[in-house]
């Protein structure tokens, strides 16, 4: 076989394997995968691979601790939106994009993930472990490449985003609200569908006692004022309404529901887990 026949079925070999099973495969595995082929295998210093030459690619990626930088074991996005032109597709499973492309200077958009911000751009060392997108106010982060040749690629735009923690200013007890009504972001609340004025539920929540309206009540106003002033409520969102409807059907405050009764069977569950989240027992801290 002539040295010119054997570099073309070398050649038609690697890229077999690139656009096959080695296609997202970082440096690292590659390099091991392709050691007799590696006369024609191209990588880049970061160990990202598009899966052909003449391609830009890169990845979009959680920047959990908001550095900038790709850390080991830090998530990748899948289904972020990335635009090259009039080209627009969605990151894989491994957060991964490509573009075929002519030589040339080009902008690659990625659309903002909902809940997310972008991450400093250009911080680190090496271009190809850094984040690359810069805000464009309207929503998307911008990357610039130069693909400089048809038979190179250009794996060096990546992006990263991250989520920035919920300030909570925390959950109160029937104790909290009842002794800081300067603390209720509202002047009157609706229980069991009877709205009451912020003086007359302060006056019910010091009177809880056997009668397990009361209880219900104190649970139900604590709850409802945690989440009003910005507590995260996914935890007890459903609980609330629930409990709702049992201080419509039992009550209202004050109508005399028995511990051994069968209404209070079915509602001490909700004043349960709703007394466990105005403790900062479930998916927001109690208040300092």
């Amino acid at each position: 076989m002539s040295h010119e026949a054997g570099h073309t079925e070398l050649r038609e070999k690697t890229q077999r394997l690139l656009q096959g099973s080695l296609r997202h495969v970082r440096a690292a595995g590659l390099a091991a995968a392709l050691i007799p082929l590696a006369a024609v295998a191209v990588s880049t210093a970061d160990g990202q691979n598009c899966s052909s030459a003449g391609i830009v690619c890169g990845f979009v990626w959680n920047d959990a601790n908001n550095n900038g930088i790709q850390d080991p074991g830090e998530p990748v996005i899948e289904n972020a939106v990335v635009t090259l032109g009039q080209d627009s597709k969605a990151t894989d499973v491994n957060g991964f994009y490509e573009f075929v492309v002519q030589p040339g200077t080009y902008e690659i958009a990625v659309q903002i993930p909902p809940g997310m911000h972008p991450s400093s751009s250009n911080v680190g060392s090496s271009d190809t472990q850094d984040s690359d997108g810069i805000p464009d106010g309207l929503g998307n982060v911008i990357g610039t490449v130069t693909l400089v040749s048809n038979q190179v690629f250009d794996s060096s735009t990546d992006f990263g985003f991250f989520v920035t923690p919920v300030v909570q200013p925390g959950t109160g007890t029937p104790g909290y609200w009842k002794n800081h009504p300067e603390a209720w972001p509202v002047e009157s609340i609706t229980i069991g569908g009877v709205l009451y004025t912020k003086a007359a539920a302060i006056a019910w929540l010091d009177q809880v006692g056997k009668d397990k309206t009361t209880t219900m009540f104190s649970s139900l106003v604590s709850a409802k004022l945690s989440v009003l002033v910005g507590n995260d409520s996914s935890c007890v969102s459903s609980t609330i309404t629930d409990a709702d409807a049992w201080m419509q059907t039992y009550g209202p405050v004050g109508k005399g529901v028995h511990a051994a009764s069968l209404a209070w069977k079915l509602g001490e569950p909700m004043h349960r887990l709703m007394d466990n989240y105005n403790n900062g027992m479930l998916c927001a801290p109690h208040r300092n």
